[in-house]
């Protein structure tokens, strides 16, 4: 356990002192971020690099301020099941669900036809998530 210091009443400091705590060895984390089309903040810890053409392990929090989201980021960290994380992946399958029909509405527009299973993954890597993370641009 971190050596706190003296008055670390301030949420925003004990926020981040419990995610420092919640880390696994050799993990680190990301600054807090905001994102205005979204109207959320992340933050995001990464795990050790496994090796090569291996993916680290991530673990995100997102909420509605920066102390919220290092929060949730600390009860993901701790495994610690939260009653509004439900409410948030509803929303995140709604929000993809509406981003697939955009998409699809989209193709009829121009194409005078639906997806084709590869356009729809194309589309869909292109979704930023209910966290507001921009996906890379592959096409």
């Amino acid at each position: 356990m971190n050596d706190r210091p003296a008055g670390a009443a301030d949420a925003r400091e004990a926020a981040w002192w419990a995610v420092h705590d919640a880390l696994p060895a050799r993990w680190h984390v990301r600054p807090v971020t905001y994102d205005p089309d979204h109207y959320a903040w992340s933050v995001t810890a990464h795990g050790p690099l496994p090796g090569r053409g291996k993916v680290p392990k991530v673990a995100t929090g997102t909420g509605e301020d920066e102390v919220a989201a290092l929060r949730d980021l600390d009860y993901r960290l701790r495994g610690v099941p939260t009653p509004g994380r439900g409410r948030m992946e509803e929303l995140s399958k709604r929000l993809r669900g509406a981003f697939v029909t955009g998409a699809e509405a989209d193709s009829l527009r121009r194409l005078g036809r639906g997806l084709t299973a590869d356009e729809l993954e194309r589309a869909l890597r292109r979704y930023p998530g209910a966290t507001g993370e921009r996906p890379e641009h592959r096409e």
